[in-house]
């Protein structure tokens, strides 16, 4: 549950708090003269406090500020969270309701008879576990998720750029930063059911390396009045941390302490009513007495902490003595609060030192499914919650039809016992009856159970149906797809099916569009100027430079292709038009490389031959190397009327260019015919 900020880009950007002139101070005067290569009266002035501290752009500004601005600010940033987390409680409600359909849990029920049937039918599960793998294939493949394209004209320079770039993020997310995959496969998991999921992007100081991680929807309010989080006046992320961690976070100087040096014990966590929700379906028990942490509120947002002079001082930006009526905008910043203390642990800078418009830095990325109303997306609960339902009554309803038509019960006249018990009869026995004198036919009685209703069945059919058309149709139209169809209606029949899709694959590519240039972001700021690294068939460098903003980063998935089998439909569709078409339109080699591409094989350009230069040759030679597949080609002064008739002669005779064998080589010669026919042209004009 600790996924703090706190490791983040706030800290020690370029410079701590103390004077680098000093280091540590000597008492005695006669050393300070001898040690330090500084004079006399600057050092001085320095030690009674009259030279200012050097400004740190990322200084954690709760020291600066009185008890009374941070308990204001505090308060401030308490009331804004529980106003958004009050604003989606009937939001909350509705997954507290729908996690019930997803089947996660095993239970047994006593209603409306013992041994009723409890199952879930696994329309949204089915659908959600779908979506994360065909996701999780098109936005993290095997060679990693990052590729480039060059902003403005093209340069040898710029190409070198773009290729370490890709080389060293795509490192980064698969070697440097293994808890990558992990939390985008947590993410997309619950995009689906939820339909708003966030990753957060920031430097940790502890692992010296970026780090991305999954923030459950639980632990991230926002106002849902905001139309994105660029445009969000505020939002909180929720962080636990043991006292332990918090303490080491205060000395390595993430936080301040409060005024009186001590913070409140820390108590018993209160989970949210949707993670109670969520730990109960997953039959999860969680003693929180046993594991008390602090509960901290990384808040971000915008402040006039620094609008304000000296007390009694006007505004040093428009001149306003009460910082209330200021008429300046507030700038963003991130305050971490300890929620039960009320303690404002830090509050630094949200924008970069050279930005002119000091705008607001991200540092998380949300994900939707798809768009709703407000700033949460809507997910698979919303679509397919009733139908899952529906389904799910449906299902039970044939299975305890079937219960009690295999094992009937009824009513059976007072007096006749049956030896035994009344337990079901098994398959073949037979069972004693004390009922002398007496009509069983007439003393024991069946109730008129009926077998499973067929129209029940095919409705369970029809809404099963209904449900996985909307979400998935692909799987459907592949297998009903004739093998001998036109590619171009496969395509067709695919890009149908699979438009929903289409849609969330596009915002999912924007969304770690965002993401990437985030990390990308990251790196310029903490990078070294040059930076060593080694992966496979790459040896090089990075360099802090090349992260410029001169490369675009982009995800390597394509928003216009969202799956593997449309990818290789198009692929399959280019080598029909190209094998149909007169020579030379295509080039074979590129569209081969295109359809290994599309099969996700690595390095494809080990299974074709490396172009080769062709050399002027006889009639006869050429003819040779076109048999082996090597290229041939028309040269100024040779005898081109040799070159056509030897050529032309070998394509009409019937032992030769007529056989089947040779009738990928006839093309070849006649093109090059034509290039000897030209050029014998030109050099007689």
């Amino acid at each position: 549950m600790a996924n703090p900020m706190e490791r983040n880009p706030f800290i020690d950007q370029g410079g701590g708090g103390n004077n680098p002139l000093l280091g540590e101070l000597p008492i005695n005067e006669e050393e300070i003269e001898i040690e330090l290569p500084v004079g006399e009266d600057e050092l001085l002035e320095y030690i009674m406090g009259t030279e200012e501290q050097p400004y740190n752009h990322w200084d954690n500004l709760a020291l600066s500020l009185d008890e009374d601005e941070l308990l204001e600010i505090a308060n401030n940033v308490i009331e804004e969270f529980d106003a958004d987390k009050e604003s989606r409680s009937e939001w909350e409600s509705t997954f507290e309701r729908g996690f019930d359909l997803l089947g996660l849990k095993l239970q047994e029920t006593s209603e409306p008879f013992e041994g009723a049937c409890t199952a879930v039918h696994p329309l949204i599960i089915e659908s959600a576990v779908k979506f994360q793998a065909k996701a999780s294939q098109e936005l993290f493949p095997a060679k990693g998720p990052v590729r480039t394209q060059i902003l403005g004209a093209s340069t040898p320079e710029k190409e070198k750029q773009a290729n370490r770039v890709m080389n060293f993020m795509n490192y980064q997310l698969t070697q440097q930063m293994p808890e990558y995959f992990d939390e985008t496969e947590r993410m997309l998991f619950n995009l689906p059911v939820f339909g708003s999921a966030f990753k957060k992007t920031y430097y940790d100081l502890t692992l010296e390396r970026p780090v991305v991680e999954f923030v459950p929807i639980d632990n991230f309010y926002v106002s849902y009045n905001a139309s994105d989080l660029k445009n969000a006046d505020h939002y909180t992320q929720v962080i636990y941390r043991t006292p332990n961690d918090l303490k080491k976070d205060i000395m390595a100087g993430m936080y301040a302490l409060p005024e009186d040096d001590n913070l409140m014990e820390p108590s018993e966590v209160t989970p949210s009513t949707l993670r109670q929700k969520m730990d109960s379906i997953l039959g999860i028990q969680p003693d929180y007495s046993q594991n008390p942490q602090h509960t901290l509120l990384e808040h971000h947002c915008y402040l006039k902490i620094e609008h304000r002079g000296e007390e009694g001082c006007p505004c040093p930006m428009c001149g306003e003595k009460e910082i209330d009526n200021c008429l300046c905008v507030g700038l963003p910043y991130v305050i971490t609060v300890d929620q039960d203390s009320k303690s404002v642990l830090s509050i630094r800078r949200n924008w970069n030192e050279n930005d002119p418009l000091k705008e607001k830095l991200l540092w998380f990325t949300h994900y939707r499914f798809v768009p709703g109303f407000g700033f949460y997306g809507l997910g698979y609960i919303h679509f397919l919650g009733n139908l899952t339902a529906t389904s799910t009554a449906a299902m039970r309803n044939l299975i305890d039809a079937g219960q009690f038509a295999t094992l009937p019960g009824g009513f059976k006249a007072r007096g006749v016992r049956v030896t035994g018990g009344d337990e079901p009869i098994a398959p073949g026995e037979f069972r004693e009856v004390e009922a002398t004198g007496v009509d069983l036919n007439k003393a024991i009685i069946n109730l008129p159970y009926k077998e499973p209703s067929a129209t029940l069945m095919q409705m369970l059919q029809f809404v099963t149906t209904a449900g996985q058309k909307f979400a998935d149709e692909t799987d459907q139209v592949v297998s009903d797809a004739s093998n001998y169809g036109p590619v171009g209606t496969t395509i067709a029949l695919i890009e149908q099916s699979m438009k929903f899709f289409s849609g969330i694959h596009k915002r999912l590519h924007y969304s770690q569009r965002q993401e990437l240039q985030i990390l990308s972001r990251i790196n310029y700021d903490f990078l070294p100027d040059e930076y060593p690294y080694d992966i496979p068939l790459v040896d090089g460098n990075i360099f802090k430079q090349d992260f410029d903003g001169r490369i675009d980063i982009i995800p390597v998935s394509d928003p216009n292709i969202p799956s593997q089998s449309h990818r290789l439909a198009k692929a399959q569709m280019i080598l029909q038009l190209s094998s149909q078409a007169p020579p030379g339109i295509y080039n074979f080699k590129a569209v081969n490389a295109a359809i290994l591409d599309s099969l996700n094989i690595d390095h494809p350009e080990r299974f074709i031959v490396p172009e080769q230069e062709p050399k002027p040759l006889d009639p006869v030679s050429d003819i040779m190397q076109a048999t082996k597949g090597m290229p041939i080609k028309a040269f100024p002064g040779q005898d081109h009327k040799a070159h056509i008739v030897v050529k032309q002669s070998f394509i009409q005779d019937p032992t030769l260019g007529q056989t089947p064998i040779m009738a990928k080589v006839v093309p070849i010669l006649e093109a090059n015919i034509r290039e000897h026919t030209i050029m014998m042209y030109q050099e007689q004009m």
